[in-house]
């Protein structure tokens, strides 16, 4: 990184998503606390086909489990308006914000649910014996 660069937090970044964001109560101080180090996303996708049934079943046909960044976390809540993604909200370590997304494409044939853990990460911490 050059030192003419600037650092733009992460609700720099997102700013003209404002009106989403804040519906979602994902307001700036939310993303920059996300961004800093301190907790862990872990994203978890379920795919449901509809084969030849009226229903989806009770199981997924694939279940993905990856670590994602802040950044990839707003990216998806800031996606929401646009797939009209239905949006479940819990609370977290951070606070009451989304933490699961579903969506069905356009056949109605197929349903993804993503769902986001928000884990804070261990303080190490150090005795001292006397």
């Amino acid at each position: 990184m050059t030192s003419n660069e600037e650092i733009i937090s992460l609700s720099q970044e997102f700013k003209e998503y404002n009106k989403t964001m804040a519906k979602y109560g994902l307001y700036g101080s939310i993303l920059d606390d996300l961004n800093n180090g301190d907790y862990e996303i872990t994203l978890t996708t379920k795919i449901w086909h509809l084969e030849n049934r009226k229903r989806f079943s009770d199981n997924p046909q694939n279940v993905i489990t990856a670590k994602i960044t802040a950044r990839k976390y707003a990216c998806y809540i800031s996606s929401v308006s646009f797939f009209k993604d239905r949006v479940g909200m819990s609370y977290t370590p951070v606070g009451y914000i989304p933490t699961r997304l579903t969506c069905y494409n356009a056949d109605r044939n197929r349903k993804i649910e993503r769902i986001f853990d928000v884990i804070e990460k261990e303080k190490s911490l150090v005795l001292k014996f006397l």
